[in-house]
């Protein structure tokens, strides 16, 4: 029926015109023109013949039916023959999409043997009862086929829109992670490798000359090297199935481990100067968490970066966390990809704060960034 629906509605139309005329035959009314007249007869056929394309063009089927009744009414044949086709036609109509043209339309058109039946032939009053109730049965019976069909639609619509809603967020989730682990993969890796690298240096300097100071700095690497793999162990243990977890993983670092971290930097070989303001107090997990990379993140980059001396500061009020790195420019400040300050600003936003970078008039570079507190956790 869907891939040939206009052989379909051929083959019942000539069933129908068939089963009609045999039932007409043998029930005919002696007070009515026989159906096996010629005009009516041809009339029938051509009221049937034109059921074939009722899917196609379900007004001018609806029209052709409706006329085909009016012109029986007025031959003085029997009505029932043709209002089999009507109410066929009427039924295909209102299982369309409905527009206010043509619901007039329909309206305009189902009047005609409205007033066909009411003038035409009939026994008693029951008859044209019975012949308005099979009409509106049919339109009763078009509308809840509609109503159903719209209904599967939208729940089919919804089910998709559903499913692509949520392959989305899954998609975004993704993205998402994706992201945080790669920029927490870039603040420990760029922190501990900068180290590794100054420290090899050193060493590599001092080997010949000074053993000892050679020998102090490839521990800084040794240490660096073991921190940095630990830090990589406990961040990628994320990426490991549940049952694969079986030790505690290590807690977030917050700036109670500010003081190693500055110590790493010192031993590093930056000359770096740490200032603290207003009065500690315990902070949110996120905000601890933030604050740390965002140091760990702007004193790396001042050690890249900078000539070799910083200054951390730490301000902290009631209602928010200030952070500020400052340093001065040296030769390969412009050497970096900016990922660094952008995941401090990504991190920053990420809480509700702001982060600022830029070289000042004074040809001072500074990281500032502030973190609201919120209530107290």
């Amino acid at each position: 029926m869907r891939r040939h629906p206009l052989v379909v509605d051929t083959l019942g139309a000539a069933v129908t015109c068939g089963v009609i005329y045999a039932m007409s035959t043998t029930d005919a009314a002696e007070s009515t023109v026989d159906v096996r007249t010629p005009p009516v007869l041809a009339l029938l056929v051509a009221v049937t013949a034109a059921l074939a394309a009722r899917r196609r063009w379900p007004l001018p089927v609806l029209a052709v039916t409706a006329v085909g009744v009016a012109v029986a009414a007025v031959l003085g044949a029997d009505l029932e023959p043709f209002l089999v086709p009507l109410a066929v036609a009427t039924f295909t109509v209102h299982t369309g999409r409905w527009t206010a043209r043509r619901a007039a339309v329909t309206v305009v058109l189902l009047a005609i043997p409205s007033a066909a039946i009411i003038v035409g032939p009939s026994e008693s009053p029951w008859e044209n009862l019975g012949r308005f109730t099979l009409i509106g049965m049919a339109a009763a019976a078009g509308e809840a086929v509609r109503t159903r069909r719209a209904y599967i639609a939208a729940v089919e619509e919804r089910a998709l829109r559903a499913e692509r809603t949520r392959e989305e967020e899954a998609r975004r989730r993704v993205a998402e992670e994706r992201l945080h682990i790669a920029r927490e993969l870039h603040d420990v890796v760029a922190h501990h490798i900068s180290v590794i690298n100054v420290q090899a240096s050193v060493a590599e300097h001092l080997i010949t000359s000074r053993p000892d100071a050679a020998a102090e700095a490839l521990q800084h690497v040794r240490r660096a090297s073991s921190s940095v793999l630990d830090e990589l162990r406990a961040l990628l243990g994320v990426l490991r199935a549940p049952e694969d977890l079986t030790a505690p993983a290590e807690p977030a670092p917050g700036l109670d481990r500010l003081g190693p971290l500055v110590d790493t930097f010192r031993e590093s070989g930056l000359e770096l100067r740490w200032t603290s303001a207003g009065e500690p107090r315990p902070l949110p997990a996120t905000v601890d968490l933030v604050a740390y990379r965002v140091i760990q993140e702007a004193l790396t980059n001042a050690h890249r970066h900078g000539d070799g001396a910083a200054h951390l500061s730490v301000t902290h009020t009631p209602a928010e966390l200030v952070l500020q790195v400052v340093n001065t420019c040296g030769h390969n400040a412009s050497g970096g990809s900016g990922l660094g300050l952008i995941g401090i600003r990504e991190r920053a936003s990420a809480v509700g704060g702001t982060a600022s970078a830029g070289l000042g008039p004074d040809d001072l570079f500074r990281v500032h960034v502030t973190l609201p507190l919120g209530k107290n956790p």
